[in-house]
């Protein structure tokens, strides 16, 4: 990802990193970058105690986000170790009911002096995530890496792609994939594939409540000599439609296209000629699967719904 987010995050304004500069540049200096990992759960205790220390008393966390890259010139590298679901920085957002307020901030552990949050504006709520407090028994990063081995799709993935690292990571109140009624602690992670296949990448989310838990992982790979990246899919996130925009070579005869969910159900069919298009999208917020086949090919898009 570049200096600015797009997809279910949402947007992150350049600001945030003006705040996180100064530190990186101690902590550069000091540790040469190599901070010791934690996990999000351990983070969330200073995101909160800073925010009562700003004067917001009622404070709640919101949602919690991991992201790979920073623009460059920050010197501050975040990492995220798969293995243990621990990073070098995690971003809060923390709500204040009584003020109408909420805040972010990125937390990142000192050697020596323990865990340090530093406040920033100009960082949206990602739309798929709902402006719900999460509850005190939302699940563990390390829990998430743990459900994710238990998925046969995941598995496979960092199979084929063993160098692949989550483009990010974020937690948040949100709809459950199998019950778009029902709103738990989700969290969603995007991988991304290896360098020498840009074009694929892998979405999984994970949710852990006391009475259930699960996993779903979709992956969206290109297929044929024609990369992904010539059709376009806007907007994303969205709701009710998505417009499809496809290069002359793909649309010179009849397109079908069908959405399925995580399970495999398939809730649309299509079929059109012409280059571009208006989907109707289901009701339901969730990940869903575009199946496209157009001039002998099959291609596969992620497709988000928010409510």
């Amino acid at each position: 990802m570049n200096a600015n987010f797009v997809g279910p995050v949402g947007q992150v304004g350049a600001e945030m990193w003006q705040l996180v500069i100064a530190v990186g540049a101690v902590l550069y200096s000091a540790v040469g970058q190599q901070l010791e990992f934690f996990t999000a759960r351990q983070g969330a205790t200073a995101a909160l105690q800073k925010a009562r220390q700003d004067g917001f008393a009622d404070a709640q966390l919101q949602w919690v986000l991991f992201t790979g890259t920073v623009p460059a010139g920050v010197p501050l590298a975040p990492t995220f170790d798969l293995r243990t679901g621990r990073a070098t920085m995690w971003v809060y957002a923390v709500r204040s009911s009584v003020r109408d307020t909420t805040l972010a901030y990125a937390v990142v552990k000192l050697p020596l002096v323990g865990f340090q949050a530093y406040g920033f504006a100009g960082l949206p709520a990602p739309p798929n995530l709902l402006q719900q407090p999460l509850p005190s028994w939302w699940m563990d990063s390390d829990s998430l890496v743990l459900l994710l081995n238990s998925s046969p799709t995941y598995a496979e993935f960092r199979q084929r792609y063993p160098d692949s690292l989550p483009d990010f990571v974020t937690l948040g109140m949100a709809p459950l994939p199998a019950a778009p009624t029902v709103t738990v602690p989700l969290w969603t992670v995007v991988f991304l594939g290896s360098p020498d296949d840009p074009t694929t990448s892998m979405t999984c989310t994970a949710w852990k409540t006391p009475e259930t838990q699960g996993t779903d992982c979709m992956q969206a790979v290109s297929v044929g000599a024609e990369p992904v990246a010539e059709v376009r899919l806007f907007p994303q996130p969205a709701r009710e439609w998505v417009e499809l925009e496809m290069p002359a070579h793909l649309c010179g005869g009849a397109i079908r296209a069908s959405l399925e969910d995580m399970l495999g159900r398939t809730f649309a069919r299509w079929e059109w000629y012409g280059c571009r298009y208006r989907l109707r999208l289901p009701s339901g917020a969730g990940i869903y699967r575009l199946y496209l086949q157009a001039a002998g090919q099959r291609l596969s898009f992620p497709v988000v719904v928010v409510p």
